[in-house]
């Protein structure tokens, strides 16, 4: 089932008023797989993709610009969730973001490597993945 399907927008915080041809943005889509079939569960019941938009100046994945925004506004768990992105300089291929927890006086922290995705991950993403390109 999908949960969101539309666009976040890292915005400048030091230039509010500037143009958003330099801000970066991505498609993202939230995919709860949950509620599919019960004979068929998936090892991680949410996942995220997110498809980086032409345009902007950083080079940055989502998942660093804007996960722990998108992680808090769909009330998702990091230790539940498949983060799937392709990157502009090899858009033909998807990455899993793998998340470590470093944990601090602040709380827990985050920090993110990437590798190629499985074909069994790439094959429960395919149907929205396809739908967004």
């Amino acid at each position: 089932m999908l949960r969101f399907d539309g666009t976040y927008t890292l915005a400048r915080k030091e230039d509010p008023g500037s143009s958003h041809a330099y801000a970066c943005s991505w498609n993202v889509k939230v995919i709860d797989f949950s509620s599919s079939d019960p004979s068929h569960p998936h090892i991680r019941p949410c996942a995220v993709l997110a498809v980086r938009q032409a345009g902007g100046i950083f080079k940055s994945s989502c998942a660093e610009s804007l996960g722990k925004r998108i992680v808090k506004d769909f009330d998702l768990k990091v230790d539940d969730l498949l983060w799937v992105e392709s990157f502009p300089d090899v858009p033909q291929q998807l990455f899993v973001a793998v998340f470590t927890p470093r944990y601090g006086d602040a709380g827990i922290h985050y920090t993110i490597t990437w590798r190629p995705i499985l074909e069994n991950e790439q094959n429960a993403v395919a149907p929205w993945f396809q739908a967004s390109e």
